[in-house]
């Protein structure tokens, strides 16, 4: 799931030819917020600025050898995750992860600090810590509110069940939450302020995983459900009241992954009827499907391949332009492609070691991209690229508007 946000680039082109220009820089160009393990950054030409820090610290017994037995006091970074931010404004909201209490190994949490805060860990009826995400709010002075969220997204005995920030309303009142398991997802609307509200926005058991990419500027959204099929969704713009849920389409919920929808036409992959034998005539096939009239057609092949690399990587509402990737992740052989609805046309970007797009420009020119050596932020008009190192890991990253 992705957000495309406006920014005002300018870029110092190092060259004029159609090759990707590299320059290195420990400052960004244009500003960024960043999330990483134990804090979040503002990125900008001044360098580096912590917007929020975290830390987790627990007790655990050793196990083995000369201190079996002996409780031990460990004090780590806290995991900052699925950052959303409105770069109008400069507003961002993440999730902290809070592991909470472990028999295997024995671990029981003694603090959760944000910010020098300590918050409050929700707790079972016998007084364990619950493992879960806080939602964290914040703009560029840096928190402005934290909140434990729904009571029920905390869980115990190794369950994972996240409430993850996606996207901003258009004007930031509100922020956009999924929350979900493996197989299903609802989300929910949360005021942005000092005392955050939530509103629920679409139910839980309406789509599962694979649907619900999310873009700034496109109001539609796809929906997969084993029994309910394929429908399309409209955002309510204010944030305050249910999207309105379409009729079915033809289109077959089976094999279809990662659909998104840029104006009138929805795109997706098809992926075949076994996804490891890659059996069935779609198999592999990239596909648009033009809602008002209802024709399908392939626009490209992954040949030899059955499955994505993971999922579109990111799409311009305003150029109609979309990127995914292909390759073996595993082994950083990772190709990124520009898809131009429009024109009809791919073509391949060439950018090294990519890990993923975690966002594009509102003008849809600049792409945001995490690799193994840092951050690059690529002109795709220009064809021209700035790295930015000296970060560290990076869970996730978005740009913001120039002050």
């Amino acid at each position: 799931m992705i957000n495309t946000y406006r920014v005002t680039v300018l870029f110092a082109l190092l060259a004029t030819s159609s090759t990707v220009a590299w320059a290195e820089t420990s400052v960004s160009p244009v500003p960024l917020i960043v999330a990483k393990e134990g804090s979040v950054v503002y990125v900008g030409k001044d360098g580096p600025r912590i917007l929020a820090d975290c830390r987790q610290n627990s007790d655990s017994r050793m196990l083995g050898g000369p201190e079996r037995g002996k409780i031990v006091r460990k004090s780590k970074p806290c995991s900052f995750t699925s950052l959303a931010v409105h770069p109008p404004t400069g507003r961002w909201a993440v999730a902290a992860h809070v592991t909470g209490d472990s028999d295997i190994p024995h671990s029981l949490l003694v603090s959760f600090v944000v910010a020098g805060r300590e918050l409050n860990v929700p707790k079972n009826k016998a007084g364990r810590a619950k493992g879960g995400n806080f939602l964290v709010l914040g703009d560029l002075n840096g928190i402005v509110a934290i909140t434990s969220g729904l009571s029920e997204t905390w869980t115990e005995d190794g369950r994972f069940f996240p409430q993850f920030p996606e996207m901003f309303t258009a004007d930031g009142s509100r922020v956009l939450v999924s929350i979900g398991d493996s197989s299903m997802v609802e989300w929910w609307s949360w005021s942005f302020g000092p005392r955050p509200e939530s509103v629920r926005v679409l139910p839980r058991g309406t789509t599962d995983t694979a649907g619900n990419m999310l873009l700034s500027g496109e109001q539609r959204t796809v929906l997969r459900h084993p029994r309910g099929g394929v429908r399309v969704a409209t955002l309510e713009s204010t944030g305050k009241r249910p999207w309105k849920v379409g009729p079915p389409l033809k289109q077959v919920r089976k094999g279809m992954l990662t659909p998104v929808v840029l104006g009138d036409t929805m795109l997706f992959f098809r992926e075949g009827d076994n996804s490891t034998d890659c059996e069935g005539v779609d198999a592999g096939s990239y596909r648009r499907l033009e809602l008002s009239t209802g024709q399908e057609r392939v626009w490209r092949r992954y040949e030899g391949q059955c499955s994505t690399h993971d999922s579109f990587a990111a799409a311009s509402p305003l150029r109609r332009t979309l990127y995914f990737l292909e390759g073996v992740e595993h082994y950083s052989v990772v190709h990124l492609y520009e898809y131009d609805v429009e024109r009809d046309a791919t073509r391949e970007i060439a950018i090294e070691s990519i890990s993923s797009v975690p966002d594009i420009s509102a003008d849809g020119r600049t792409l945001l991209v995490l690799t193994y050596q840092g951050i690059v932020l690529y002109d795709v008009v220009a064809d021209s690229s700035t790295v930015v190192r000296g970060l560290g890991s990076i869970t996730d990253a978005k740009l913001i508007a120039q002050p």
